[in-house]
């Protein structure tokens, strides 16, 4: 598997991967993740996967990475802090 592009949409990282005819798109928003897998030769190239990614399309994808960071939020325990850093002097 190889990535074949990357770029940034809204506040989401976007790769691109192909192997064997075959792409999958992964969105990252912070901690987490979204992939989207496709069958060989669904598109026949990348100019025509990214054509398919709509404004609609991004636009969904936010709305989960709300839901999945709602979920996640959940599961961490009650009086855990978030992640700090040591002060260097």
């Amino acid at each position: 598997m190889r990535i074949v592009d990357e770029w940034t949409e809204g506040n989401m990282r976007v790769t691109v991967f192909n192997m064997n005819s075959r792409f999958s798109i992964k969105l990252e928003q912070g901690l987490l993740e979204q992939t989207y897998k496709f069958r060989d030769n669904q598109f026949e190239n990348i100019q025509e996967l990214k054509a398919a990614l709509t404004s609609d399309f991004y636009s969904n994808c936010n709305k989960h990475f709300i839901s999945m960071d709602l979920l996640r939020t959940r599961l961490i325990p009650a009086g855990t802090e978030p992640d700090t850093f040591p002060e260097i002097i």
